[in-house]
């Protein structure tokens, strides 16, 4: 085994286009690099005279987040294919993430003209697990994969999502970024897309994606609670969808309603004043049947 202490400016970050690295390990290992030091050598392969970084992408940028000149590396020799594979294989107690698989079998596929197989018996894995991945990072929005939004999606999600059309799964991830939705709200997003049966169902989820995801947990709370009887599951959805259509009117306001004749605004003013007496009316029973349940 030749270990040298390699310059960092010198190693070939090249195969780093198939790794995502977490913040939150690269932060961990730059408290060890600090307290311990470096604890076991990256590992590179010569190409053309060249050290490719094949492991160690998280103790590299730690090190250099840290300032640090140099690093002891590990050199091997590997041929094209046998590199990428060791960026699986030496990772695989930890494991990579599913988009981190899917590029990396894509690479050897497309790159390197191995076949499936081939790409099975590279990474110790059967034909169907390199088939499934191939299947998948195809499906789903070049750009998407690129920059990077994906990549906190669960695996269920992304392969709703890769039943889309790829301009379905940037409008989605788009109004996702747009309204501030969470990974698993995100996820969510995407469920009811793949479940809405007509284009105003759709159209709606990409104008009010916060108040569709309410609804739908409130809706998919109902009848688990084993406290509330049928008639009070059915008083807690319906108040719980009271609070839907609040926040559905709000949005519809921010929106604006465009410019409107008096009588239109008259109408909406009727409309407001009707609503008012009946939730206040709906809102009041409610209140007074809590006080003489709870008194």
């Amino acid at each position: 085994m030749q270990l040298v202490q390699v310059s960092l400016s010198k190693l070939d970050l090249s195969l780093g286009r198939l790794r995502q690295i977490p913040e939150a390990a690269v932060q961990q290992k730059v408290e060890s690099l600090r307290s311990k030091g470096q604890l076991s050598p990256l590992v590179a392969a010569k190409q053309a005279g060249v050290l490719v970084l094949v492991d160690g992408f998280v103790r590299h940028l730690a090190a250099v987040r840290l300032g640090l000149d140099s690093l002891v590396v590990q050199v091997v020799a590997l041929s094209a294919p046998l590199m990428k594979a060791q960026l699986y294989l030496r990772n695989r107690e930890r494991g990579l993430g599913l988009l981190e698989e899917c590029r990396l079998v894509r690479e050897l596929s497309e790159v390197d003209g191995q076949s499936q197989v081939a790409i099975g018996e590279l990474l110790e894995r059967h034909k169907s697990w390199v088939c499934r991945r191939l299947s998948l990072v195809r499906l789903l929005s070049p750009r998407l994969l690129e920059d990077g939004s994906l990549s906190p999606l669960p695996i269920g999600s992304l392969r709703r999502l890769a039943q889309l059309p790829a301009r379905n799964q940037e409008e989605l991830l788009c109004v996702a970024a747009r309204d501030g939705l969470g990974a698993q709200d995100t996820a969510m997003l995407i469920e009811l897309w793949t479940r809405a049966t007509d284009a105003v169902a759709r159209d709606y989820l990409l104008d009010h994606p916060l108040d569709a995801v309410a609804l739908a947990r409130s809706h998919g709370e109902e009848g688990v609670d084993p406290r509330l009887s049928d008639r009070a599951r059915t008083l807690v959805r319906l108040l719980r969808g009271l609070c839907s259509l609040g926040l559905q009117l709000r949005r519809q306001l921010e929106d604006g309603l465009g410019a409107l004749p008096a009588d239109g605004v008259d109408v909406v003013a009727e409309a407001q004043q009707l609503a008012r007496r009946h939730c206040q009316l709906a809102l009041g029973a409610v209140e007074q049947w809590l006080a003489g349940t709870m008194g």
